[in-house]
């Protein structure tokens, strides 16, 4: 009577959360206790011939169904709403998705997952959800506003949540992240984020229950205007630390940067660093061995922008035009002492250049004109 349930529960992955509340059973002590939590129950006994086949879905009491349904994963869950609507009816109970993790069936996540998850997450209060994306980017508009149903219905609820690598989280969804009182736990390793311009370093102060928060960042634009920072040095060293992926650093109105010329060697450890914008951060007292020591070391940059470094040479950026082959945009709008030397240089070098933004009285505009003749990949746009 019991061998269908016997068989999927063989069949079944066991639990698989990524924040377990309590060790799950596992292997042969899994089998042999819900075994004889059914032979107690429903006594085993001999079928007749003309027997209905459907009863042996409905002979189970629904108090045996709660308790094994709730040792099961999704795929054996999904399976069992698929026997009958009685089936079907117990394995939908929201409390079997408090713990959800969504990590393991990344690689077949799409859009329409979700929306089927979505009604079932009310009152989740684990959700995993690493590297599930959606690459449809017709349907990404769906993909935010499932996301965000989600963590609006359970904010009550939810005190874990990974959005690792998910790369479909839009401003609304954290907006509605920020609203979970309860949350303990918040995991956005390698997303996008834009703390100042969305007022995020205010609402992250209602997270009143969080106790770990882990970001990774791939970009980091958080400085942008913070001109009371104290202990820059540190500042630079905890972000480099953590963050070892980090692709992109901007901090281009944080004055307070400049006091401290040592910690920019800190970004040489960077070695992902693709963009690094610096504009109003020149160095004092002034010295160029850290933008020697990132050119060194950060291969793959892409975008420079030293836009008001007013005492920077030919001899600083020769490092960079030598070392940094990926580099397609240099800004440096306000140095008047580079020379046209070092801007030809810069053409030759670097086959990926694209565009060069510079301003000097020693560059004419038909130098700019003849360079748009020769480097005709190169835009070079001349500030007056």
């Amino acid at each position: 009577m019991y061998t269908g349930i016997i068989k999927i529960l063989k069949i079944s992955n066991g639990i698989r959360n990524a924040f377990p509340l309590v060790r799950p059973l596992k292997g042969k002590v899994l089998y042999e206790g819900l075994q004889t939590l059914i032979c107690k129950v429903v006594p085993e006994k001999e079928l007749e011939a003309n027997s209905n086949a459907e009863n042996f879905t409905e002979v189970l009491p629904t108090e045996v169904l709660y308790n094994i349904f709730s040792y099961l994963d999704l795929r054996s869950l999904s399976r069992c709403a698929q026997v009958n609507k009685k089936w079907n009816s117990i394995a939908s109970d929201l409390h079997f998705y408090q713990k959800v993790d969504l990590k393991m069936y990344w690689n077949k996540f799409n859009i329409d997952t979700l929306g089927k998850l979505k009604e079932k997450l009310q009152i989740v209060r684990k959700l995993d959800m690493t590297s599930c994306n959606d690459f449809t980017l017709i349907r990404a508009s769906e993909y935010h506003d499932n996301l965000t149903s989600i963590v609006e219905k359970a904010k009550n609820t939810l005190t874990h949540l990974c959005l690792n690598h998910t790369n479909c989280v839009s401003e609304v969804t954290m907006q509605q992240i920020f609203k979970c009182s309860n949350l303990e736990e918040l995991r956005l390793r390698n997303i996008r984020l834009d703390w100042l311009h969305n007022g995020w370093s205010k609402s992250c102060k209602e997270l009143m229950s969080l106790k770990t928060l882990d970001i990774r960042l791939s970009t980091l634009n958080l400085f942008d205007d913070c001109n009371n920072l104290g202990n820059v040095e540190l500042i630079i060293k905890t972000v480099v630390n953590y963050n070892p992926k980090l692709k992109s650093w901007t901090s281009s109105r944080t004055f307070h940067f400049k006091d401290n010329s040592q910690a920019y060697e800190e970004f040489a450890k960077l070695t992902n660093l693709e963009y690094l914008d610096l504009t109003f951060c020149q160095p004092r007292p002034y010295g160029s061995s850290w933008l020697k020591c990132i050119a060194m070391h950060c291969k793959k940059l892409k975008r420079l922008e030293l836009g008001c470094w007013k005492q920077l040479t030919d001899e600083d950026l020769i490092p960079v035009l030598t070392q940094c082959k990926e580099l397609s945009h240099l800004y440096i709008p306000c140095t008047p002492n580079i020379s046209s030397w070092a801007l030809s240089m810069a053409c030759k070098n670097l086959p990926n250049l694209r565009h060069i933004c510079v301003w000097c009285e020693k560059i004419t505009k038909e130098m700019v004109e003849d360079w748009a003749a020769n480097y005709k990949h190169v835009n070079i746009y001349r500030m007056q």
